[in-house]
């Protein structure tokens, strides 16, 4: 008897294991949004703290020729989130169901898919190590590869927990990875591991997040495998795939052409300059996306709905990064030699121009979630193969002037073929026209310049009065930020109060729901 309780026990904890999470309720939605937004934010708050903390100490045990060496190995590994389930993932959250036999044929896939990418950067590892001229590039490469098959592990249970809107979990997830790989990088940089730290943090950022997501999902595939699943899956997937290749390829690509043409310490500046510039829009941006995706998907036909929150979003969003990226550009002088030390100088110009950019990327990182969400994931992938076309001769022109030049040349050619093409296309999807949403936007923008002169200001005349860099930096960027609250106030008093409003609403979306 005591057996067969035992027995009853067992197979009732194995079926409550296999039981995956439900997705989310339609009347439900509006609330999940607010609560996963504040957990991505909150979230990505933590992370970025780490991130920055790591990017600091990283800096200081590496070189730019460090960073330069093992620039390929971690452009692909950052992207190895979007591209390590080959849309699989994604695809699964957009469909109508996630059955066993749906999410199980999703999952063999991803993981199929993966290991093809796994072996074809292992095969381009040697070549690309030829173009550059540096040998130790080609493991790196092999090694940076591996995060594709490791996030095609947890892509499932991954579309699981997004579709079930439990963003709690997964960016529970995300700061804990974050926090093991950030340890292990600088322990292995440390004790003289050079470049293989900064692939060692991906490795394992990748790893323990897909391990938390297998754990959290409680779902395991089983052997069943359809072809109509897959067929349907493919049909969003295939597009979606297409657009995040192109769009790696063009972080691949720049990062071979600023290797060879202007040297490898040069590539190292550059792939440093982009990290720092890219924590706003990864702080904000980014995490919100799989938020907005996750609600979109299920707002399928509601475009005034849908549009309502893109333009809410896109207010937070450049409240928050406009002035953020503009103290930047106005600090960085200072604020890089004091931070990274000396040796990274040659990166201010590249970090404030990258800036500029980066400010439109950063607004628009949810226009791909639009789009996708729509049931047009093609348009991505056209507009990606633009941007890759048109790099190469960019780049090669800018190269005649440094590093410096290529940023200006890169900048150029994905404003040119991407971003603005993509806000075209987004606005007129939700039937939006451009000028309507840059009124909503201007005095946000105007405050973040009126912010930035005075933080130049500011710290010109503390440098005149011999005050030492430490205060300079605090006081110039308390002085913008000061600034810029009084001036939105006081230009657009609508436009503060909206974004407060926006604020404040997101505090109760934390509070346990009885």
């Amino acid at each position: 008897m005591v057996a067969l309780r035992s027995g009853r026990v067992r197979t009732s904890q194995r079926a409550l294991v296999a039981q995956p999470l439900t997705d989310v309720a339609s009347q439900d939605i509006g609330r999940s949004l607010k609560r996963g937004a504040v957990w991505a934010i909150g979230s990505q708050l933590v992370v970025q703290v780490v991130r920055l903390a790591g990017v600091v100490v990283l800096a200081r045990l590496l070189t730019p020729a460090d960073y330069g060496v093992a620039a390929l190995a971690v452009t692909l590994a950052s992207f190895s989130m979007t591209l390590g389930d080959f849309g699989f993932g994604t695809a699964l959250v957009q469909a109508e169901t996630a059955s066993q036999r749906w999410a199980s044929t999703a999952w063999w896939a991803a993981l199929g898919a993966g290991a093809v990418g796994s072996g074809l950067a292992a095969l381009a590892a040697y070549p690309a190590a030829l173009a550059l001229g540096e040998p130790e590039v080609a493991p790196l490469l092999i090694a940076g590869g591996v995060t594709l098959l490791l996030v095609a592990l947890g892509s499932a249970s991954n579309a699981f927990l997004t579709r079930s809107m439990s963003f709690g979990v997964i960016q529970g997830a995300t700061v804990t990875a974050a926090l093991v790989a950030m340890a292990c990088a600088v322990g292995a940089a440390y004790l003289g591991a050079g470049a293989w730290a900064l692939v060692l943090q991906q490795v394992v950022l990748a790893g323990t997040m897909s391990a938390f997501f297998i754990v959290a999902a409680r779902w395991r595939p089983s052997l069943e495998f359809s072809r109509t699943a897959f067929r349907s899956l493919a049909r969003f997937a295939m597009p979606l795939t297409g657009a995040a290749v192109l769009f790696a390829l063009q972080a691949l690509v720049t990062a071979l052409l600023v290797g060879s043409l202007v040297g490898i310490a040069a590539l190292g500046i550059w792939n440093f300059s982009m990290a720092i510039v890219v924590l706003p829009a990864v702080l904000l941006s980014a995490p919100l996306a799989r938020v907005i995706y996750a609600a979109f998907a299920r707002m399928r036909g509601e475009r005034e709905r849908v549009a309502e929150v893109w333009l809410n979003g896109l207010m937070l969003v450049a409240g928050v990064v406009l002035p953020v990226l503009i103290i930047l550009i106005a600090i960085a002088p200072d604020l890089i030699p004091m931070a990274f030390g000396s040796k990274w100088r040659p990166a201010v110009p590249v970090v404030q121009i990258l800036a500029v950019f980066f400010m439109s990327r950063a607004l628009q990182m949810w226009n791909s979630s639009v789009m996708d969400a729509a049931g047009k994931p093609h348009v991505g992938m056209i507009l990606n193969a633009l941007v890759l076309v048109a790099l190469p001769p960019s780049i090669w022109l800018g190269s005649e002037f440094g590093v410096q030049g290529v940023a200006v040349a890169y900048s150029l050619a994905a404003l040119l073929f991407g971003e603005i093409p993509s806000f075209v296309l987004t606005t007129r999807e939700l039937s939006l026209t451009q000028l309507s949403v840059l009124r909503r936007l201007r005095e946000i923008a105007l405050s973040a310049v009126i912010a930035g002169v005075a933080v130049v200001c500011v710290r010109h005349l503390l440098e005149a009065d011999g005050i030492q860099l430490e205060p300079r930096i605090a006081l110039s960027v308390a002085a913008g930020a000061a600034f810029y609250v009084s001036s939105l106030a006081l230009i657009a008093p609508a436009v503060a109060r909206r974004l407060l409003g926006m604020v404040r609403g997101l505090g109760p979306a934390m509070r346990p729901q009885g």
